[in-house]
């Protein structure tokens, strides 16, 4: 027995420089498989835009994950509220935040991408009301909810601070439209997709709001990069060479529909 095993161990240890020789063919030639960088991007929830609920973040989120994968990236979204989004990415804690539009003061620290898609801020009403406007100042006859922290746009930010409309301020999102159906309001400015997605949520049965086809303001939504950073100068226009990409196959057209129709969770990128 004994004599067997010394007998097998020579015959092992002869196999052993063959094993090493194949292992090392095998290790110079075998692809190699790197891991794709990550952008971290922080972000909120802004249904339909933004769905922290969903495990592909919403619309927006999937259209922004499928640019980067074309670029050789991967996205990872992290929620945290719009203000403390901005400080992070002062911080460098974050690559990019969105969706965000590209106002005056957001220039001061970031640079924004090509815009995604067309936000439009309108006035929700009951459809009971009788209601037409052009200028801001015909609004003085109608009580507003509003929402704290929101910009509306300039010229009706500028109003609100003039102290020009009747307005009732309130800290949640969805509090403008529960009164609104009340009647304890008579107008509501929303983006019309995220409007139109409350709705949907806080009445299932049905609701009896419209809103007026003027809109208050329009702007594009965007993704917002630091400024003055020379890897999120390079990411940013790996992102915009991908996005024209997309917008050229009629993508981001695809999208702004899906948004306004309602049918913003069926979207989906063409591969």
């Amino acid at each position: 027995m004994f004599k067997s095993s010394i007998c097998a161990c020579r015959s092992l240890s002869r196999r052993l420089p063959l094993l090493g020789v194949l292992a090392g063919l095998w290790m110079a030639f075998a692809p190699v498989v790197r891991a794709e960088p990550v952008v971290r991007i922080g972000t909120g929830d802004w249904v339909p835009y933004v769905d922290q609920q969903r495990s592909d973040g919403g619309a927006l989120a999937r259209l922004v994950s499928a640019v980067f994968a074309k670029a050789g990236y991967r996205a990872e979204f992290v929620f945290y509220p719009w203000d403390r989004n901005v400080l992070m990415l002062e911080q460098h804690n974050l690559d990019a935040i969105m969706p965000y539009s590209c106002s005056p003061k957001r220039l001061d620290f970031g640079v924004c991408s090509d815009p995604l898609v067309r936000g439009e801020i309108v006035l929700f009403h009951r459809k009971e009301l009788s209601f037409d406007w052009r200028r801001v100042e015909d609004l003085k006859p109608y009580m507003i909810g509003t929402t704290h922290g929101y910009s509306y746009g300039p010229q009706f930010d500028r109003a609100l601070q003039d102290g020009a409309l009747r307005v009732q301020q309130n800290s949640k999102e969805d509090t403008g439209l529960r009164l609104l159906e009340l009647g304890r309001i008579d107008l509501h400015p929303q983006d019309r997709a995220v409007g139109y997605a409350m709705l949907r949520r806080l009445f299932p049965s049905g609701h009896n709001i419209t809103h007026h086809p003027r809109y208050v303001n329009t702007e594009p939504l965007r993704l917002l990069f630091r400024r003055d950073d020379p890897a999120s100068a390079q990411l940013l226009e790996r992102f915009n060479t991908e996005l024209a990409r997309f917008a050229e196959r009629g993508e981001l057209k695809r999208l702004q529909e899906a948004l306004y129709s309602g049918n913003a969770d069926q979207w989906r990128p063409a591969p």
